[in-house]
């Protein structure tokens, strides 16, 4: 008679569905995140070549128009690879043992924040220099 080797334990369906359900989130938000860094980088780009474009002769791209679309690429860069290396965290957090839930701070509310005092700067730089 062959002795029989312990069967597996069972596997848990109901944490795997959960587990595949993060794991798909987790991609759709790093989708998500490379679809908006490309949009700031766009933006950044696009606004120096559009006003150096209608204003030949004017050298006001070479001030605040300059200085706003760096910021804004740059904003978009960072946030591209901090979009990255929070999705390989979750990926490594999802692939342990034992995933439990930890909630962490928001890359979208980061980024929110970053291009709203962005906004507020330029807005107000373009403000100051009218005045003078």
């Amino acid at each position: 008679m062959v002795p029989r080797s312990p069967s597996p334990a069972p596997r848990d369906t109901q944490a795997d569905l959960a587990r595949e359900r993060n794991h798909l989130a987790a991609e759709r938000s790093l989708l998500s995140f490379i679809r908006s860094s490309l949009t700031l980088i766009g933006i950044g780009v696009g606004l120096e070549q559009v006003l150096s474009a209608l204003s030949p002769g004017i050298r006001y791209t070479d001030g605040w128009v300059h200085g706003f679309s760096l910021v804004l690429i740059g904003l978009g860069v960072l946030s591209l690879g901090l979009a990255g290396v929070d999705h390989q965290a979750e990926m490594k957090r999802l692939k342990a043992p034992e995933y439990v839930y930890t909630p962490r701070w928001s890359l979208g509310e980061a980024t929110g924040i970053g291009v709203l005092v962005t906004g507020v700067v330029a807005f107000g730089w373009l403000g100051l220099s009218a005045l003078s």
